[in-house]
C-alpha cells in the first residue's frame, strides 16, 4: 500500500450521520454533506437546519405523481443558493471541471484530502469522501466514504469507477469570504420562502416545469389523494414509500425553529409576523403528521406494499387529503405573515 490519509474530524462528523431509514427519509443528503464540509472548515453556527433553510428547501414543495427529480433541485438556481450560503457562512464551495476519468477524480479527492478538505460527491443520495488509501495498482485503491443509505465504508476501485461514470460531480470548500449581516440573510431567506410558495422558480425551468410547486403543488397533491379514480399505481413508489413526502415536509418544523432562533435579528416591527409564521409552520408540521397516520409510516406500516394497501382504502384517502388541506391552510397563512414581515424590512 502507498500513501494513506484519513481526515479524523470529518470522520467523526460522518459517524453522526443518521443510519435509520426513517431519519434518512427526512433529510436531503446534499445539504447534510454540505453542512459537514462547513463544520470541518470551521463555519460558526452552521448545521443541517441552517443549510436547509438557506437553500430554500425547508418550506418548498414539488409534486408530480410519477417523478421525484424536481424535489431535489433547489428552488432558486444553484448559483443563487451558493451565493446566499457563502454570504451567510463565510465560505464558498468550489467545483472542479467535470473529471474525464476516474483517475482524474481520484487525484482531485486525494489532493483535497491532503489539504484537509473532505469532498462532497453527488449520488442518488450524496456522500462525503473522508480519506483514501493509494496504491500503484488502481484496482487496490480505496476511498473512505460516508453518506447515502450506507454506513461509513471503504469503496473499492470498482465502486468508485462506477460512481464516477454515472455521477462524478464533486465540490469542496473553497476560499473564505466576507459574511453579510444576519438581517440581510434573513431578508433573502424570507423572500425565498414567499417566492417558493407563490411562484417557485423551478416551474419556469424547462426540464422541471412538468411538476406543480409551492401552495399549488400542495393543492394538487390533496386533489389527487382525494380522487378515488386514481389507484396507488398513479404514484411513483417514492411517493407511496414516503421519501418524496417526508424529505420535503420535515422542513416545516425546521423552518419554524430557524425563525424562532433568529427572532431578535428581525426588525422589531416584523417580529410579531415572524413569530406567527413560525407557529403556523409548526401547525402545518402537525397536520403532516396527521397525514402520516392516514397514509404514511406513522400508521405503523413501513413496507411499501403494505402502505400501498392503505392507499387503496377510501377512508384513509379522505383522511389523508383532509390533512394535506389543513397543512395547506396553515402554510398559506404562514406565507401571508411572511409577506407582511418582508414589507417591514424596507428596500434592500
Amino acid at each position: 500500500m502507498g500513501k494513506a490519509r484519513v481526515l479524523e474530524k470529518a470522520t467523526e462528523i460522518g459517524y453522526s450521520f443518521p443510519t435509520d431509514e426513517g431519519q434518512i427519509n427526512r433529510l436531503y443528503s446534499a445539504h447534510l454533506c454540505r453542512a459537514a464540509l462547513l463544520e470541518v472548515a470551521g463555519a460558526q453556527d452552521v448545521d443541517y437546519d441552517t443549510v436547509l433553510v438557506i437553500s430554500g428547501h425547508a418550506t418548498a414543495f414539488a409534486y408530480h405523481p410519477q417523478r421525484y427529480q424536481p424535489l431535489y433541485a433547489t428552488p432558486d438556481p444553484q448559483e443563487v443558493v451558493d451565493d446566499r450560503l457563502a454570504s451567510a457562512t463565510g465560505f464558498r464551495f468550489e467545483r472542479p471541471e467535470s473529471p474525464q476519468s476516474a483517475e482524474d477524480a481520484w487525484r482531485y479527492i486525494c489532493y483535497s484530502v491532503d489539504m484537509g478538505k473532505p469532498v462532497h460527491g453527488s449520488w442518488l443520495d450524496d456522500v462525503v469522501f473522508l480519506g483514501y488509501e493509494d496504491h500503484a495498482e488502481p484496482s487496490a485503491r480505496r476511498l473512505l466514504v460516508r453518506g447515502g443509505w450506507n454506513v461509513q465504508q471503504w469503496w473499492d476501485w470498482e465502486m468508485f469507477e462506477k460512481w464516477q461514470a454515472e455521477f462524478g460531480a464533486m465540490e469542496r470548500i473553497g476560499e473564505a469570504c466576507s459574511r453579510v449581516p444576519v438581517s440581510k440573510t434573513l431578508r433573502e431567506v424570507i423572500a425565498a420562502m414567499v417566492r417558493c410558495a407563490d411562484d417557485d422558480p423551478r416551474a419556469h425551468v424547462r426540464y422541471l416545469d412538468h411538476a406543480s410547486y409551492g401552495l399549488q403543488g400542495l393543492k394538487r397533491f390533496a386533489e389527487d389523494i382525494e380522487d378515488r379514480t386514481m389507484d396507488p399505481d398513479h404514484w411513483h413508489a417514492g411517493w407511496l414509500g414516503g421519501h418524496c413526502v417526508y424529505r420535503q415536509i420535515a422542513g416545516r418544523d425546521i423552518a419554524a425553529r430557524y425563525l424562532e432562533r433568529h427572532l431578535a435579528d428581525f426588525p422589531e416591527t416584523a417580529r410579531a409576523h415572524i413569530r406567527e409564521a413560525a407557529a403556523l409552520f409548526h401547525r402545518a408540521a402537525d397536520a403532516w403528521t396527521e397525514w402520516g397516520h392516514w397514509l404514511g409510516t406513522e400508521s405503523g406500516v413501513t413496507d411499501v406494499e403494505d402502505i400501498r394497501l392503505l392507499w387503496l382504502q377510501p377512508t384513509r384517502r379522505r383522511g389523508g387529503g383532509a390533512a394535506i388541506r389543513t397543512a395547506l391552510r396553515w402554510e398559506t397563512e404562514a406565507v401571508r405573515h411572511l409577506k407582511l414581515a418582508l414589507a417591514r424590512f424596507g428596500t434592500p
